[in-house]
């Protein structure tokens, strides 16, 4: 039997991140599935998209606030709580999975930056600077985005099991 990983400070600090993006993962999946419709600033239909593109709709809000999450946890910052730096520290011997994630992500990482910078949390003055951020779909398709999203999201599962629930260090 493997021995439980001490739970420490930073590791907790990303679980609860992950969390976080978990559940606005999942209110943007339902969003997109008419699961869920919110009683505000809706189309008629959920599942029938806008006639134009909308930034203030709904399915784009979600979309932000998921994009911007998603970097948070793979943001290359040392202040920052880095995903792969976590689990790299947690799980040695699992680099081999670890690097192979962190190859999808990486590639990633200025494009979603630059979208959470100035679109997703902290915001900008004008288009013209926004426009950066939006940049990212233009350098990267969504399905390459979203393969990312999803093959990070499982290894937050697969490592959760092998951490003990010790306090924190």
């Amino acid at each position: 039997m493997m021995a439980a990983t001490p739970m420490t400070e930073e590791l907790y600090m990303f679980a609860e991140r992950y969390a976080h993006f978990s559940n606005v993962h999942t209110i943007y999946r339902d969003l997109l599935t008419g699961h869920y419709k919110p009683s505000v600033y809706m189309n008629e239909n959920p599942l029938e998209p806008p006639a134009k593109f909308e930034i203030t709709d709904i399915l784009t809000t979600a979309m932000f606030v998921l994009y911007a999450y998603f970097y948070s946890m793979v943001e290359d910052d040392p202040q920052g709580v880095n995903g792969f730096r976590v689990w790299r520290g947690a799980w040695p011997e699992e680099e081999k999975a670890i690097a192979a994630v962190e190859a999808l992500v990486s590639p990633l990482r200025p494009g979603l930056k630059l979208f959470r910078n100035r679109l997703g949390f902290h915001g900008s003055k004008s288009r013209g600077h926004e426009k950066a951020g939006l940049d990212l779909f233009a350098q990267h398709s969504g399905t390459a985005v979203w393969e990312a999203w999803r093959t990070s999201s499982r290894l937050g599962p697969r490592y959760s099991g092998k951490t003990s629930t010790s306090s924190t260090a």
